[in-house]
């Protein structure tokens, strides 16, 4: 570029270079399993929870994984918080959306009577069948079971077959429809959660008249086959689009002593759904307290406070479906709480 700069009535042509502004670097955040899913803040993905990573200008993702455990992600160099080991740079994994395939037998289920349940998961472009899965909290595949209502609930394992579909007999309590959330993670991906839907045929109703309507709990305390649960929700009152956390303290319902017998319960202390009223929010949350890998989980023990990090995306009634095992019984208790928009 050629400047013109005037000098006590004479003109002087140079060729200078203009200074090249500084701009700031641009950092988005994107969610590794919906891509359409950004923000120009950390935090986690709106739809699934998961943790957001730095996508570095150019498009260039930097992506860092544990070797040993494949759902430990992160957008930095650093070490596994499971089994303290070296993260390792990797190659970011497929982000599309993974195709669940149903099955059932006999085609037309019954309420009350037994079902087989076939799941097959295909390759978002490849369209093929998908045969190695990583293991998510002691389990490839997390089925749960959610009657259109919320009013069923069942957190189930399906048996993994050599063609590498899943297979499990179960039973539906009542007819009507029901929400089937698949939870499983393919080699070579991300974290999956896929929503299916399941009618009885033995239902009379329809699917509008069988949407839930919740109730806001009035208070966050229940007793549930003998421990009782106080449920503190920090802050005390969450909002839409904030993180929140989910504090439990459990209670000997005959002694009334500090539950201290929890056993761990697919390598956590617990586990957590939640929805969204209308089932389209699905967040499965676990503590924020890990169960080291090098003890014995079949002597380690915890309680009686047990706080599950979470997130609400948008505001409404969300039910809570916490499980904790006591010596041998699994129990499952669960709250609804209201989430107002952001003031």
């Amino acid at each position: 570029m050629v400047w013109i700069v005037f000098l006590a009535g004479a003109v002087l042509a140079q060729e200078q270079t203009p200074a090249v502004p500084v701009v700031p670097e641009v950092v988005v955040y994107g969610c590794p399993i919906h891509a359409e899913v950004q923000s120009k803040v950390p935090g986690k993905c709106h739809k699934c929870n998961t943790l957001l990573l730095a996508i570095k200008p150019g498009g260039e993702e930097g992506f860092y994984t544990c070797p040993m455990h494949a759902d430990v992600q992160s957008a930095k160099a650093g070490t596994c918080p499971k089994c303290k080991m070296n993260l390792i740079k990797a190659a970011p994994p497929e982000t599309g959306e993974y195709i669940v395939r149903m099955e059932t037998v006999p085609r037309a289920v019954k309420a009350r009577e037994k079902v087989t349940l076939r799941f097959s998961i295909f390759h978002p472009d490849k369209e093929e069948q998908v045969k190695e899965f990583g293991i998510l909290h002691d389990m490839p595949f997390h089925l749960f079971v959610v009657g259109q209502d919320l009013e069923h609930f069942d957190h189930i394992h399906p048996t993994k077959q050599p063609d590498g579909s899943f297979v499990i007999d179960t039973v539906l309590p009542r007819p009507g429809y029901y929400k089937i959330f698949c939870d499983y993670f393919p080699v070579g991906g991300s974290p999956q959660v896929t929503q299916l839907s399941l009618v009885t045929s033995n239902f009379p109703g329809d699917l509008i008249s069988s949407l839930s309507r919740l109730q806001p709990d009035q208070t966050l305390s229940k007793t549930v086959e003998g421990t009782r649960f106080d449920l503190t929700l920090g802050p005390e009152k969450p909002f839409a689009g904030k993180g929140a956390e989910l504090h439990y303290k459990l209670t000997d319902e005959k002694s009334g002593a500090p539950v201290k017998d929890l056993k761990p319960y697919l390598g956590a202390w617990g586990h957590t759904l939640i929805l969204s009223e209308d089932g389209t929010d699905y967040l499965h949350s676990h503590p924020i307290e890990m169960i080291p890998e090098d003890v014995d989980r079949g002597k380690v023990r915890g309680g009686p406070d047990v706080v599950f990090d979470t997130f609400f995306p948008h505001p409404g009634n969300y039910r809570i479906w916490s499980q904790f095992l006591r010596g041998e019984k699994l129990i499952t208790v669960s709250f609804t709480v209201n989430v107002p928009r952001l003031q």
